[in-house]
């Protein structure tokens, strides 16, 4: 079979541009390597409770990212405001204790999606056909053919496959797919160079989440955000979901990915309930449970360049000549290729539009709209 377009990765970017490649009535495939779908949106749900919490990106901005506000409305994902009601703490090595700040919030305009991010994934994935879908391909070579692409796949038992398309339209952080995927032809320097110098967004970080049966910090006044400069968790916010429990603090780690490697999870675990007690009292030693994601020993997000997190936010998006890799045949997106919102969910969107509105019918693909496997025709139903 020879599809119209091969789409690597079924994080967000992929599943999105899937969809609008079926509305435009066009034949394609996502090919995930793990055997889950969301990619570095990934859902939690502790022992004796079906709600799910982030251990990837969890925040929106409505106000100012069009995409993410028309995506949710559309696939009727609920938003809420995130918790920002009551103080703020901030932690100075150098004080005596955390000092408490009132008033507004620099995260009174942040947004979380009900059920968690993983909400929009399993919609969108309910959208499309259950072959238009394959988890468990690992892409490890793409080659140029005279008419078209194909990418070479293997799965966790070793089994290898062939795809065949007009066109790829690629997800998967620069990085990564620099790293683990092979090229025929191989690409010109100046494309390698700037995949290396690509930060994966979170590849880097680290994720802490404690789970309450009550929000005592709440009763307390606090909002449950804290700056911290003692760490181990330099930013803490609440997690918890719009309505009733379990409810959670959820942190971010200062400390490098080595030096979390080193302390190990118990060591780390251990020091962020230390600190959540100096911060919100005793109560915060008795959680019914945690949770920690190191996104740098995912292997399937992060490479050993990622192990160092960048200075700031990077400049994303893709230079020119990127544009007509294989002579157009060979397209990328992802939230690192959107030069507008690199970094965040809205531009793994704002990547996948761009590089699937490039994606032309291929009349052996598409010629025949009633045939199984064809994109408008088949849906799943749970």
């Amino acid at each position: 079979m020879k599809y119209d377009c091969l789409i690597l990765g079924g994080g967000l970017s992929g599943l999105y541009g899937a969809l609008r490649l079926q509305q435009r009535g066009l034949r394609g495939v996502v090919l995930e390597a793990r055997e889950r779908l969301g990619g570095r949106i990934l859902g939690f749900a502790p022992a004796g409770s079906n709600i799910r919490f982030d251990l990837g990106p969890a925040w929106v901005w409505p106000e100012f990212q069009p995409l993410i506000a028309g995506l949710t409305r559309e696939l009727g994902v609920e938003l809420f405001a995130q918790q920002t009601t009551g103080a703020v703490l901030y932690e100075d090595p150098n004080l005596p204790a955390a000092q408490r700040i009132d008033g507004p919030s620099p995260n009174a305009h942040s947004w979380r999606m009900a059920g968690g991010a993983i909400r929009l994934i399993e919609a969108l994935a309910a959208r499309l056909p259950d072959e238009a879908i394959l988890t468990d391909r690992r892409v490890v070579e793409l080659h140029r053919r005279p008419d078209g692409v194909e990418a070479r796949t293997v799965t966790a038992d070793r089994r290898k496959e062939t795809f065949v398309a007009t066109q790829i339209v690629s997800t998967l952080p620069l990085r990564l797919l620099a790293d683990s995927v092979q090229f025929e032809p191989a690409l010109p320097a100046e494309h390698r160079r700037h995949f290396a110098a690509t930060p994966t967004w979170m590849a880097a970080h680290a994720k802490f989440l404690a789970f309450y049966a009550t929000p005592f910090w709440r009763e307390a006044g606090l909002s449950g955000e804290v700056f911290s400069r003692r760490g181990p968790l330099t930013e803490i916010y609440d997690a918890s979901p719009a309505q009733g429990g379990p409810y959670a603090l959820f942190g971010f780690f200062g400390l490098p990915a080595n030096a979390r490697r080193q302390l190990g999870r118990d060591a780390l675990t251990m020091r962020s309930l230390a600190q959540l007690q100096r911060l919100f009292g005793d109560a915060a030693l008795a959680p019914t449970g945690w949770e920690i994601k190191d996104w740098s020993d995912d292997p399937l997000t992060a490479t050993p360049a990622d192990a160092l997190a960048p200075a700031g936010h990077p400049a994303y998006g893709l230079p020119d000549a990127l544009r007509t890799a294989w002579d157009g045949r060979l397209l990328f997106a992802g939230s690192e290729a959107s030069a507008g919102h690199g970094g965040y969910l809205e531009g793994a969107l704002e990547a996948a539009a761009a590089a699937c509105e490039r994606v032309a019918p291929n009349p052996a693909a598409t010629g025949n709209a009633t045939q199984p496997g064809c994109f408008t025709n088949f849906h799943r139903s749970h």
